[in-house]
């Protein structure tokens, strides 16, 4: 029984470092997404007016200020693509590991609790038997009890007295 509770504490500990595992990608992942709308919203609106007067000069207006809009989007775009890729590292696949071994061990010891059950069902009903047995006839139960160490006396005695 004890190392049942010890098998269920290690899936229970491989399962928290895996769950702690993925929030803290997912921490990462959404401070690297609001650091990006960040940037978007105020870092880049300076460096907008920036760009804007200065491409005015040779664009014009219109096709300054694009300019700037996609230049934007693709920082933007970049920091979003590097932060979907962030991965959980080895810690998550060896917390897996351990989580699947302890479940191989509890279906072996299922297993092996479920014959000894069936053993202990199988001499039960052995049990069972032989107290219906002696219950419909006491004396039978008793011959045979006495009747067989008799016999058996009996057959070496027979047998010594020929050698």
């Amino acid at each position: 029984m004890d190392s049942f509770v010890r098998t269920m504490r290690i899936i229970w500990r491989a399962e928290l470092l895996i769950i702690e595992a993925k929030i803290s990608v997912a921490t990462k992942r959404i401070g690297a997404t609001a650091f990006a709308g960040l940037i978007c919203v105020f870092g880049l609106g300076m460096l907008n007016v920036a760009g804007f007067f200065a491409l005015e000069e040779k664009w014009g207006p219109v096709y300054a200020a694009l300019g700037v809009a996609v230049a934007d989007f693709l920082i933007a775009a970049l920091l979003v693509l590097w932060a979907s890729r962030l991965s959980t590292g080895p810690e998550l696949d060896l917390a897996r590991e351990v989580r699947d071994a302890g479940l191989q061990e509890l279906e072996a010891r299922a297993g092996d609790i479920q014959d000894e059950v069936e053993a202990v069902r199988d001499e039960l009903l052995a049990v069972k038997n032989s107290l219906v047995n002696f219950s419909r006839n006491p004396l039978d139960g008793t011959i045979h009890a006495l009747l067989t160490p008799i016999l058996t006396l009996l057959i070496k005695s027979l047998t010594k007295g020929k050698d």
